[in-house]
């Protein structure tokens, strides 16, 4: 679970630092399926640290593949071979963008978006 916490002073009133439970860990799932879109949700939007998976559904191997792995850029993920009725899980990725694509199939394409969560400032604990 990541921590999120806040101080500050503002005209007299202090606002105390609290960890927040906010940003619960939730699981993202994605499935890999036999007809389009292929990958259900195909663009996904998913806050940092929480994890993703993206499950076989089908009758034959897929792969989750990150498009830096195909170029001299950094290769994100690359989950191998996922046989059918498995899944691929990560939860390390930074902020970003993140297309991807099955090796096997590359007609099957996705896309990952990954942001910061939001804290909201209604769940400071203000002492006066």
């Amino acid at each position: 679970m990541r921590m999120v916490s806040a101080v500050g002073v503002f005209c007299g009133i202090v606002l105390l630092r609290i960890p927040l439970a906010a940003v619960e860990s939730q699981v993202y799932h994605i499935a890999m399926e036999g007809s389009a879109p292929y990958y259900t949700p195909e663009l996904a939007t998913v806050p940092v640290g929480n994890p993703i998976q993206w499950d076989n559904q089908t009758a034959t191997d897929h792969t989750v593949t990150h498009k830096g792995c195909l170029t001299k850029k950094t290769c994100a993920f690359d989950s191998g071979s996922v046989p059918p009725r498995k899944s691929f899980s990560l939860s390390f990725l930074q902020p970003g963008t993140y297309p991807y694509y099955c090796r096997l199939h590359p007609i099957m394409r996705g896309t990952i978006t990954v942001i910061e969560p939001k804290v909201s400032a209604g769940r400071m604990k203000i002492i006066e």
